[in-house]
C-alpha cells in the first residue's frame, strides 16, 4: 500500500468477507493491490499513516467532540458510547451499537438519569452531542484507548485499560451498568427485541492538543473524529454529500473522503461512481479503505488486468458479526 504519496483515498464501511455484493465491484477491485487486516486502531489513524501526518497522542475522545461542536473543549474527557454486552455460552462479547440503532432522545435520556444517580455524587459530568455520549472530569481516569466499533464482537474484558487509576475505571463501569440496567428506555427496547444498552464505553480519554498547521489534504467528511483532527490542523474541511465527482473536481492536490455509516447502498454507489471517476485521477492511485480493514490501492492502468480472478477475501463469510 503506498505511503505519502497517496492522496485519493475514500474511507467505506465494511467491505470483505462477502459484504461487497456486485460481481463487476469485485472483479475490478481485485485487479488492485489488495491487503487485509483485522483493525486495532481507529480508521483516523490508518489515514493519517498513510498520508504521514503526526498520529494523536490520546484526546481523541475530545477531538471527536470539537468535530461535532465546533468547541475545542480544554478540560479532559472521555467518549462514553452507548453499547451492548452480549452473553454467549463461554464468553461476554462487546456489541457496538450503530448510529440507526440508538435514537437521540434514548440517549440524551439515559445520560440524564446516569448524571443524577451517578454524576451528582461524583467528579464525572455526562453530556451528549448528537447520538454520541462523553466524560467530562476534573479527575481523569485511565480508559481504553480505541472505540467499540474497532472490537466490535470481540470479548471486551481483553481490552481493558491498564494504569494507576484502572480501579476507578472499573468502579465507575459497575456504577453505570447498575444505572443502565432496568432503565425504562431498556425495559422498551428489551420489549421491541432492540439490544439493551447495558454498558457505556469509555475510550479515547485525555485533552485535545494545541491546535498546530499541518498540510493535509482536503478533507469530506462528516465524520467527527476527522473534522476535529482537520480543525486542530487548521486544514481544509467540506461536508461529505456523496458526490465524488465534486471532490475529484475541487481536489486537485488530494483528497480524503470519508463515507457515513451505516451504508451499504451508499457504499455500492460510491464504487461504481469511483470507476468511473478514476481516469480524471490522472494516474494517482485511488486508495479505498474499508472499516473492517479491508484495503485496496487501484489506479486507471489496472482496468489493462482483466485476467484476474476475485480475491478470495472478498468472497469468504465470516467475521466478528
Amino acid at each position: 500500500m503506498a505511503r505519502n504519496g497517496a492522496s485519493a483515498i475514500i474511507v467505506l464501511p465494511p467491505g470483505a468477507q462477502g459484504r461487497i455484493g456486485d460481481e463487476a465491484h469485485k472483479r475490478w477491485l481485485s485487479r488492485g493491490r489488495i491487503s487485509f487486516a483485522e483493525p486495532d486502531s481507529e480508521m483516523l489513524v490508518t489515514v493519517l499513516k498513510l498520508i504521514g501526518a503526526p498520529v494523536p497522542n490520546g484526546g481523541l475522545a475530545a477531538l471527536r467532540y470539537w468535530g461535532r461542536s465546533g468547541e475545542r473543549s480544554t478540560t479532559w474527557m472521555a467518549a462514553a458510547d452507548p453499547v451492548h454486552l452480549e452473553t454467549r455460552l463461554h464468553t461476554l462479547r462487546l456489541r457496538s451499537l450503530r448510529p440507526d440503532e440508538v435514537t437521540e432522545h434514548e440517549l440524551q435520556t439515559l445520560f440524564d438519569h446516569l448524571q443524577a444517580t451517578v454524576g451528582n455524587d461524583s467528579n464525572f459530568s455526562f453530556v451528549t452531542i448528537g447520538q454520541c455520549g462523553y466524560l467530562r472530569t476534573a479527575c481523569p481516569i485511565d480508559t481504553v484507548p480505541v472505540s467499540a466499533q474497532v472490537l466490535h464482537g470481540l470479548p471486551p474484558d481483553e481490552f481493558v485499560p491498564s494504569g494507576e487509576t484502572v480501579a476507578k475505571y472499573h468502579q465507575l463501569l459497575g456504577e453505570l451498568q447498575m444505572a443502565l440496567h432496568e432503565h425504562d428506555v431498556n425495559q422498551r427496547r428489551a420489549r421491541s427485541g432492540q439490544p439493551e444498552i447495558n454498558s457505556l464505553w469509555l475510550w479515547g480519554g485525555g485533552i485535545v492538543a494545541e491546535p498546530v498547521a499541518h498540510p493535509l489534504p482536503t478533507l469530506f467528511a462528516n465524520d467527527p473524529l476527522f473534522r476535529g483532527y482537520w480543525n486542530q490542523s487548521f486544514a481544509e474541511v467540506k461536508d461529505w454529500d456523496g458526490d465524488i465527482e465534486r471532490v475529484v473536481e475541487k481536489s486537485d492536490s488530494g483528497f480524503v473522503a470519508v463515507l457515513p455509516e451505516p451504508g451499504p447502498e451508499i457504499a455500492a454507489r460510491t464504487l461504481t461512481d469511483c470507476l468511473d471517476q478514476l481516469k480524471r485521477l490522472a494516474g494517482r492511485p485511488l486508495v479505498l479503505l474499508f472499516r473492517d480493514g479491508l484495503a485496496v490501492e487501484i489506479n486507471r492502468w489496472d482496468a489493462l488486468r482483466p485476467w484476474r480472478s476475485v480475491a478470495p477475501i472478498l468472497n469468504r463469510s465470516g467475521g466478528n458479526d
